[in-house]
């Protein structure tokens, strides 16, 4: 009787952490893809910054088609992450997936909320670029990507060989160009420069000490 209750009050206290581990995860996914679209909503895509290969994309289709921001941002991310599904663990797929969709959602509800808000570009790009570090570095904290192109960029290392970080900066690098040719050559500095304050922003988070979740380790599959 008394191993009976022993193993009851385990396996309560075990699906307890479970659940305490996947509710601590949805809550960084929301908080982190909120802090992203409250970045790019309100201070970076006003005055067309990039943040990154999806958000590029996104500014170029808003410029040339008057597409929303957030549709574009969601369709292209989810588009990249389904080309490296293949090597992707499924727990880390629907975590990036949701991450995605959590940061399209907040765009599109702040771009709806306060349409058309510009101020100073050079205080705007520091905010913006702090807000998306944040969220960025939450999501990594806890072993999340924020987006598909990081994921095709360790496909691609997989398959031809390199550092993802390399490619995932050559991909972005060419399309930063792309827009700025079409745009403006200006958005270029911004986005080197937003690049630059959101990544030391996503290093500090990432090296502060929290609960880590052993749930929310990242699997890739090796290759075959």
């Amino acid at each position: 009787m008394e191993t009976a209750d022993k193993s009851f009050h385990k396996g309560v206290n075990d699906l307890m952490a479970e659940l305490l581990t996947k509710a601590k995860l949805t809550f960084m996914i929301v908080v982190g893809g909120v802090l992203q679209g409250l970045g790019m909503s309100l201070f970076l895509f006003p005055h067309d910054i990039p943040t990154g290969g999806a958000a590029g994309i996104a500014v170029l289709l808003h410029y040339l088609f008057q597409i929303p921001h957030g549709f574009s941002v969601w369709a292209v991310n989810v588009s990249m992450l389904f080309t490296a599904l293949k090597w992707l663990e499924m727990r880390t797929f629907t975590g990036t997936l949701a991450s995605i969709t959590v940061t399209s959602v907040s765009v599109l509800i702040f771009d709806a909320i306060f349409p058309d808000i510009t101020s100073n570009l050079w205080l705007d790009l520091a905010s913006g670029a702090v807000l998306l570090g944040l969220g960025i570095g939450l999501l990594y904290k806890y072993k999340i990507s924020n987006g598909g192109f990081g994921a095709l960029a360790l496909m691609i290392s997989i398959y031809r060989g390199g550092n993802p970080g390399t490619i995932l900066l050559i991909m972005n690098c060419i399309i930063f160009m792309v827009t700025a040719s079409i745009i403006a050559w200006g958005i270029v500095i911004q986005a080197l420069i937003c690049q630059v304050i959101s990544t030391r922003v996503i290093d500090f988070i990432y090296n502060i000490r929290l609960t880590s979740l052993p749930y929310l380790t990242p699997m890739y599959r090796h290759k075959k």
